[in-house]
């Protein structure tokens, strides 16, 4: 019924690249069960992630709405937060001064961008050498920078 499996063998797996089950060809064996794959899609490889059988989800709904209501009232507060923290950084904006976002440049803490998608942002944090966290009016969105040109 079955096909023994062998390093070259094709089979189904998750590929975290792509996002779905696909087609993927075995690389390395341990004790007669696939452990690396690679996607024949795609060509990454990774370890191989049983392809999992689709179920139907059903939703319960509770009586007490006290988590979700706790979930949502805590979401919409953080929103309103960086709204307002928002607000107070653009509220000294000026046009002269904010810098069109651009990949290859860098920024530091405080620098107003405009970015095309986003709109008015200003640079709150700088986790590393290439990339920044800006706050727009939309919420918080890391940025690259400082990209060599090729």
């Amino acid at each position: 019924m079955f096909k023994k499996l062998s390093v070259g063998s094709e089979l189904e797996s998750y590929c975290g690249r792509c996002k779905m089950v696909l087609n993927h060809r075995v690389v390395a064996m341990v004790d007669d069960q696939p452990r690396r794959v690679r996607c024949l899609t795609c060509n990454s490889e990774h370890n191989h992630r049983v392809a999992k059988a689709k179920t139907k989800k059903t939703t319960t709904r509770k009586s007490s709405g006290s988590s979700s209501s706790t979930r949502s009232s805590s979401s919409s507060a953080a929103k309103s937060s960086a709204a307002a923290r928002w607000s107070a950084l653009v509220s000294t904006w000026n046009d002269e001064t904010a810098k069109p976002y651009n990949m290859y440049e860098t920024f530091k803490v405080e620098d107003r961008i405009t970015h095309v998608s986003f709109g008015k942002g200003v640079v709150t944090e700088i986790p590393g050498p290439d990339k920044i966290i800006t706050l727009f009016e939309s919420g918080e969105k890391m940025l690259m920078q400082g990209k060599t040109r090729l």
